[in-house]
């Protein structure tokens, strides 16, 4: 058995923390994709693999041993890491699914998605990428939290878009600096709120592009490229966080400056394949 779990990149953002895991988590909207993770057990190892190469990572370890779990893991991943596609809950995600089902665990959907959660907080891997990997499509968190409490709204956007990308940030030297993280909860929020009232892509990259330049993490080489691409008549922004472009140009425009792939719009979150 294999499990599947989408990419995730996140348009803009506003962070909530709380004492409690579960109430800890983020406003905003992310983008879950067709292209993903697959995760299969391995039960002649003790090492997580991913695309054949052993890789070891926080958050991947603390789920395996909330789950009592070791034995190893081969992990597909077709997006890139530490770019801001969601790679680690998305893993997390594929693989929970995987242990609860190979081992007859019993654990709830919700169950199981909380617990990714939870171990992407205490590791600083991401706030809401695990929502929207577990809904799919455009998911909009309007009530920051776990995949149980989150409140959200859905759409079922279905185009193609394509990525450019550039290189890595790390998601948790930035959740430690105080200054640019109330920078991004101020505007992340206003962010959030309008589109909250006019839900389309064109207002999503609108806010996000908005959202990258107010906070600072749109730096000058990402924004000359966004204009590039804007100027040739489509719609592009900076991926929260990762040195990476989404845009609704074809991948071959984008791939003029770096690598590139195009992926549409997943319409499921994490499932069985």
């Amino acid at each position: 058995m294999t499990f599947f779990a989408p990419a995730s990149i996140t348009a803009f953002f506003s962070p909530y923390y709380s004492k409690d895991l579960l109430k800890t988590g983020s406003l905003g909207v992310g983008i879950t994709l067709e292209k993903g993770v697959r995760a299969k057990i391995n039960p002649d190892s003790n090492k997580v693999k991913v695309n054949a190469k052993d890789f070891r990572f926080n958050t991947m370890d603390l789920l395996l041993e909330r789950l009592s779990f070791n034995k190893g893991f081969e992990i597909e991943a077709e997006i890139p890491i530490g770019c801001g596609f969601g790679f680690s809950g998305a893993s997390c995600l594929a693989s929970a699914f995987e242990v609860n089902e190979n081992e007859k665990l019993g654990k709830g959907y919700f169950e199981l998605a909380d617990l990714v959660h939870e171990c992407e907080v205490l590791s600083s891997t991401g706030l809401g990428d695990v929502v929207c990997q577990v809904h799919g499509g455009v998911v909009l968190r309007k009530e920051a939290g776990a995949p149980s409490i989150a409140e959200v709204e859905r759409f079922n956007f279905s185009q193609e878009l394509s990525f450019l990308v550039l290189g890595p940030i790390s998601t948790k030297e930035v959740l430690k600096d105080d200054e640019v993280i109330e920078k991004i909860r101020r505007h992340g929020k206003e962010a959030t709120d309008k589109f909250s009232k006019e839900p389309t892509l064109t207002q999503l990259f609108k806010l996000s592009k908005e959202f990258a330049i107010k906070t600072g993490l749109l730096d000058e080489e990402i924004g000359e490229i966004i204009s590039n691409i804007e100027k040739k008549g489509y719609f592009a922004s900076m991926v929260m966080l990762g040195r990476a472009i989404f845009s609704t140009c074809p991948q071959g425009l984008l791939q003029e400056y770096g690598e590139a792939f195009s992926s549409r719009i997943s319409k499921t979150g994490v499932c069985k394949v």
